[in-house]
């Protein structure tokens, strides 16, 4: 686990088919740094540019935790393939947008939840509520370590009042907890979607394919990264690896190491690569 990666090992089909690569990319934390502040959060005007010089060459997707209109005010969205929100309530493809059928009824209920989370967790100095369409988030990260038992038990005893509770599910992540919906409401299965979509229409061109390429770096990112793996692809995983992920998945240690890859990647020439994305 974690050996190093190189720009030409994304280039190539691991499993031999010709498949070329699909980009998949979780936002925070992957694509730029973790922050105390999530709505201070931007790709630099670099990044930027170079997110859509991939998305020029490969077929190239965000999915993401946040929120969809959130999410779309910090990206490029005219020049990739496909945008994820809302941990994969929300999906965005070619032009289409695409609600979970679980996702309705989860944003029906939550503004209950939100309502007393707010009211109860953010009594206690540094905890920051986050609602959106179909999760909320739970920031502890401003919050003294000795109070983040007590959020945590706050947080439970909320949960456990609330009417959906059935629906949704708590998940810890990087000094977050993500409240969001149970059952096929996940990154994992988004990168299905994606990647069902994409060859639906490489079988019409006739092409042999794409393979998935996913980074990420939190809880909700991992079976997504495996995903890649086990679907012939490949996880990159950003930080300390955790229990669990994929002994075939690469490690790099920040977004900028991610960057530097990517960058390298677009030195090669456009005809080492196989057939473009056939979405644009």
């Amino acid at each position: 686990m974690g050996s190093r990666l190189s720009s030409e090992n994304l280039l190539f089909d691991p499993t031999g088919q010709g498949r070329s690569p699909a980009l998949f990319f979780d936002f925070d934390g992957t694509l730029v740094p973790i922050s105390s502040r999530p709505s201070e959060v931007r790709l630099s005007e670099d990044h930027a540019r170079l997110l859509c010089r991939l998305a020029d060459r490969f077929p190239t997707f965000v999915i993401s935790g946040r929120g969809e209109a959130d999410l779309l005010s910090r990206l490029p969205p005219a020049d990739l393939a496909g945008i994820s929100g809302d941990h994969g309530a929300v999906r965005l493809f070619a032009g289409e947008r695409h609600l979970h059928p679980l996702a309705q009824k989860a944003g029906a209920l939550l503004p209950e939840f939100a309502s007393r989370a707010k009211a109860v967790l953010e009594a206690l100095p540094g905890v920051k509520v986050e609602p959106k369409e179909f999760s909320l988030s739970v920031h502890y990260r401003a919050v003294d370590p000795s109070r983040v038992p007590e959020a945590s038990a706050l947080l439970w005893q909320i949960f456990g009042e609330f009417s959906g509770r059935e629906i949704f599910r708590i998940s810890e992540g990087k000094m977050v907890w993500e409240v969001r919906p149970v059952g096929g409401v996940t990154k994992e299965e988004t990168l299905d979607f994606f990647l069902v979509a994409l060859a639906s229409r490489a079988d019409q061109d006739g092409g042999p394919g794409y393979f998935p390429v996913m980074a990420g770096d939190d809880t909700t990112d991992l079976e997504a990264v495996n995903r890649a793996v086990t679907r012939g692809g490949i996880g990159l995983w950003i930080g300390d690896p955790p229990a669990g992920l994929a002994p075939e998945a690469k490690v790099l240690s920040s977004p900028d190491d991610l960057w530097e890859i990517l960058e390298r990647l677009l030195e090669r020439p456009a005809d080492a690569f196989g057939p473009q994305d056939p979405s644009r």
